[in-house]
């Protein structure tokens, strides 16, 4: 993984922990990005370019509000894609529940900017989709 898509990864991470939508978009996000998200709606919902960052924002606000952070844990190099290890702690808005989730993301890139995203509430969804196993990963600390 290049020293350029680290940093764009701890500043997109930067961004969100600040619900910086703007900084997210700005820095991080090519304008075609596809983006699938496990944690705006029930079932999960696929977001569209930067108006569609905008709307899973707030999305997102309306199911955690601003009480929601990624915390990463490692990070894997598998060539063109990036497999990260985060949990996700949050309060949901209605229920007041905290949150504490081990999740995973693959990330794509084109251009210095992720143009995919999606999120997995269970990493081993995520090495399934992957075709690995965590133990033939070499991890990269955060």
């Amino acid at each position: 993984m290049s020293q350029e898509n680290m940093a764009l990864l701890r500043r997109l991470i930067t961004a969100f922990n600040a619900r910086d939508i703007e900084a997210m978009i700005a820095h991080c996000f090519h304008p075609s990005v596809e983006f699938h998200s496990t944690f705006t709606a029930v079932g999960g919902a696929v977001y569209h370019g930067h108006d569609g960052l905008r709307r899973w924002h707030r999305d997102l606000g309306e199911a955690w509000g601003d009480e929601i952070r990624l915390e990463p844990e490692a990070h894997f190099d598998l060539g063109e894609q990036m497999l990260s290890f985060y949990v996700l702690r949050g309060r949901g808005s209605q229920s007041g529940v905290e949150v504490a989730m081990a999740i995973a993301q693959v990330a794509r890139w084109r251009e210095d900017l992720i143009v995919y995203l999606k999120s997995y509430a269970r990493r081993e969804d995520a090495l399934g989709d992957l075709g690995v196993s965590e133990d033939e990963l070499e991890p990269i600390e955060p």
